[in-house]
């Protein structure tokens, strides 16, 4: 831990933990921590968060995502998965009957 970085710590029940790590989950935050770190940098530098109208996925489009996700990550352990050193040659890829 960075010397200019503090622990806070807040005694919360277990339940009400775990619901709101799943809702921080469910907005793209990867913990409740840095969820709590987002709101308190946006407090302070008086910005309004408000997660409710983010678009949310559909269950289905979220394991549909979540499949896709996983089947790259195995192209990509196997060295299959393309790459492009450039935003010209992606679009070339994309697009073959275009010029870019």
């Amino acid at each position: 831990m960075d010397m200019s970085t503090v622990k806070l710590q807040v005694p919360i029940e277990e339940d009400v933990r775990n619901r709101w790590e799943r809702y921080a989950r469910r907005n793209g935050f990867d913990s409740l921590q840095s969820y709590i770190r987002f709101l308190a940098k946006a407090d302070i530098d008086g910005r309004r968060v408000n997660l409710e109208e983010s678009v949310r996925l559909s269950p289905e489009a979220e394991n549909r995502y979540a499949k896709e996700i996983a089947e790259h990550d195995a192209l990509r352990r196997q060295g299959k998965a393309k790459s492009y050193m450039d935003v010209d040659s992606l679009m070339s890829d994309l697009l073959p009957n275009e010029e870019a």
